[in-house]
Order: structure tokens, then C-alpha cells, then sequence
């Protein structure tokens, strides 16, 4: 059984995620049926470029910017029916993605099977949180009271220096 911790590396990280899909995936889309995934900014360049579109039109059209973890980021746009959820603009009235080729590494590694949990947390812990903010950290300490980890995603692993986390957790340390 794969361990994935918050160093797992990228690559192992796909290969683990590709396992999972393979072994399990009846591609139901569920996943897809609710919100789009998150966008990095080289997913928003490469996808852009598939596309055939510039990076700004992609944005403006197809994406929506959230803050996760006191982080901008961009995901793909709902399309709602009066409800506060809706499927990923990317998946086709016929329940494919349009862009499953080249989605973006959050829909890449995604999954709800059998490492899907500790690989959102991986990529939260690399992509979403940022240890050196102090707002990212109170809310990552505040997603932990109801969420589990992986190994390194413990606040105390993020911000070694009990001192200072401390004074982040008590809003000393503001920025």
C-alpha cells in the first residue's frame, strides 16, 4: 500500500492516483457533477493553449476565481440549476470531460478511491497552503479541528517553531 505524505513527490503522486483510477474508475463523473477542480496557473497556460484561446478569455469564461487557505486560485465554472453546487463547465452534457486529455493536475490526481483523501490533502498541503502566511496557516489549523492530515501536514510540522506559531495562532503575527 502506497503512503502518500505531504513530500510524496508529483510524479509518484500521478502514478498512485492513475493506479487508483485504473483498479477502480467506473468514470461516474461524480466527481465532476458537484464543482470543477482547481487550476494552477500552468493548467490554466497549457490548457489555454489546447484550447487555442488566450489565458485571458479561459479565465473569464470558463473559470471562476475562489480563495482556499487565504489563496487566490482559479477552478472550472459551475453550471447551476438554482442550487448552491453544478457540474464542471468542462463536463459535456453527454458526462465527459471536454478537456480529460489535459485537465488539470488537481482532476489528474483526484479521485474517490482508495488514496483520493490523502491525495487531496497532498495537494492542498503543496498547492493551497502556504506555510510562510500566517492567514494560510490559521486556516489550515482550523480546517485540522474537523479534517484529518497526512504525515508533514500537521501545523506543528508547517510552522516547526513553537514560539512563533503561537504568536500566529493568537493573531500576533498578522502577516
Amino acid at each position: 500500500m502506497a503512503k502518500i505524505t505531504r513530500k510524496t513527490p508529483k510524479d509518484e503522486v500521478l502514478r498512485i492516483a492513475e493506479k487508483d483510477l485504473k483498479e477502480g474508475c467506473g468514470e461516474c463523473w461524480h466527481c465532476c457533477k458537484y464543482a470543477g477542480g482547481y487550476f494552477l496557473d500552468e493548467d490554466i497556460e497549457r490548457i489555454a493553449r489546447h484550447m487555442k484561446i488566450k489565458k485571458e478569455e479561459l479565465i473569464k469564461d470558463y473559470l471562476d476565481e475562489i480563495e482556499l487557505f487565504n489563496k487566490r486560485i482559479h477552478r472550472g465554472k459551475m453550471v447551476r440549476k438554482r442550487l448552491p453546487h453544478g457540474r464542471c463547465i468542462f463536463l459535456s452534457p453527454k458526462g465527459k470531460c471536454s478537456i480529460h486529455e489535459i485537465k488539470p493536475l488537481h482532476c489528474r490526481v483526484g479521485n474517490c478511491r482508495e488514496h483520493g483523501e490523502e491525495i487531496s490533502i497532498w495537494f492542498a498541503l503543496n498547492y493551497l497552503v502556504d506555510e510562510n502566511d500566517p492567514e494560510s496557516i490559521r486556516q489550515w489549523a482550523q480546517y485540522l479541528k474537523t479534517h484529518p492530515t497526512i504525515e508533514g501536514g500537521r501545523i506543528e510540522d508547517l510552522v516547526p517553531d513553537s514560539e512563533k506559531l503561537k504568536k500566529i495562532l493568537s493573531y500576533e503575527i498578522l502577516r
